[in-house]
């Protein structure tokens, strides 16, 4: 796309005759750039320009992450690769590529493994009592959580009992704990908890990824095994991201205060700080991180995804979990940085469309149930 070409995308926007893609790319060039950044212009270009900005929403457009609103709730993904790629050279990114198929955007799926092994497949739909187990009975609420509630018939001291709730990939579900905890699965994650905490600690393991609200007792205190560490709750809000390919397991503290054991370290982290620790066993300790972005650690319970310099396999990590697919890459692997937000309930030709524009290529196949997305150079 030459500067005549881009021209006449500014005609199409001002005529309401651009496609959402167009429209979010191009509301998104004007948001992420100030006009000392851009090569010389016409005054009729300046002028298509200044119309966009009187058509846009008010708002402080030096923010690193523009906010964009758009028909399609779908925001750009700028590219960050140590320059402005629209006007790299004077050339704007190629149309983008079009996909055969459509995979949609993951849900509310999960099962649950009750303690003597039987396996439910819960859906959005399912609402009212699932089990009874040990004097405790399991609901599906109708605002789609898993609930555990005490009944009078439950004994204290009887054994623990231990469910497993697991999300596939393209899956999310969310469940409050016998002792009111909340907690939220992304997609390809799993919890396992007992039914009833009748001992003198409330012990939950996870893998994948979960954000807890945990209803605080210091005389029985919540532990969260996550990979090779222990994370233990002072009365508090946070995200753990502890999938296995992933290089760090992630803990973000967004209120109250955690206790996290690893390696023989121990460290306490305060409201807005993230600890990293590397997944595979290692000599190396935590790593803790101030002012942490807690808004993009817990994008995904808000429906987005949300990058900050985030590398291209990292983006196509978060992708392949939710829209459950497969990823290969053919040749070398793109070396570009992503920054932005866009929306999770959108079909996945709609982010590949979107990253497309940014010189990213996808070839798409499906064979049976299954969809793989191959990167190209």
């Amino acid at each position: 796309m030459n500067i005549e070409d881009f021209k006449k995308l500014l005609h199409r926007y001002n005529a309401g005759k651009c496609t959402e893609a167009e429209k979010t790319l191009l509301e998104s060039w004007y948001s992420e750039f100030e006009f000392q950044k851009l090569p010389e212009l016409t005054n009729d270009q300046l002028a298509e320009i200044l119309s966009i900005q009187t058509a846009l929403p008010q708002r402080k457009i030096k923010s690193l992450i523009p906010w964009i609103s758009s028909a399609a709730a779908v925001l750009l993904l700028c590219l960050s690769v140590g320059a402005y790629f629209l006007w790299h050279k004077h050339h704007l990114p190629q149309a983008a590529e079009k996909y055969t198929y459509n995979v949609p955007p993951g849900s509310d799926k999960a099962i649950l493994t009750l303690a003597n092994g039987k396996k439910m497949v819960l859906s959005a739909n399912q609402v009212g009592k699932l089990a009874e187990q040990g004097g405790v009975v399991v609901d599906r609420t109708a605002d789609g959580k898993v609930l555990y509630t005490a009944s009078e018939k439950q004994d204290p001291t009887v054994a623990m009992l231990y469910n497993t709730l697991s999300t596939p990939r393209g899956g999310q579900y969310s469940l409050v704990l016998a002792d009111g905890t909340k907690v939220w699965l992304n997609a390809a994650s799993s919890i396992k908890y007992p039914v009833a905490f009748n001992g003198d600690e409330r012990k939950v393991e996870i893998t994948g990824e979960a954000y807890f609200e945990v209803v605080h007792n210091a005389a029985k205190p919540f532990r969260i095994v996550a990979g090779n560490q222990v994370i233990e709750d002072l009365g508090t809000q946070f995200n753990v991201n502890s999938y296995v390919d992933e290089p760090l397991t992630k803990v973000t503290l967004i209120a109250g205060s955690v206790k996290i054991s690893g390696n023989k370290e121990n460290i306490i982290l305060k409201p807005g700080q993230q600890s990293q620790f590397p997944s595979q066993p290692t000599s190396q300790g935590f790593r803790i991180t101030d002012n942490a972005d807690v808004a993009e650690a817990v994008a995904w319970k808000n429906g987005l995804f949300k990058f900050h310099k985030a590398s291209l396999q990292t983006v196509m990590r978060q992708l392949s979990r939710w829209y459950n697919v497969n990823v290969n890459y053919e040749g070398k692997i793109p070396d570009v940085e992503f920054s932005g937000e866009i929306t999770r309930n959108v079909n996945m030709s709609e982010v590949l469309d979107i990253l497309s524009y940014l010189k990213v290529h996808f070839k798409m196949k499906q064979n049976n149930q299954d969809t793989t997305i191959t990167v190209t150079e």
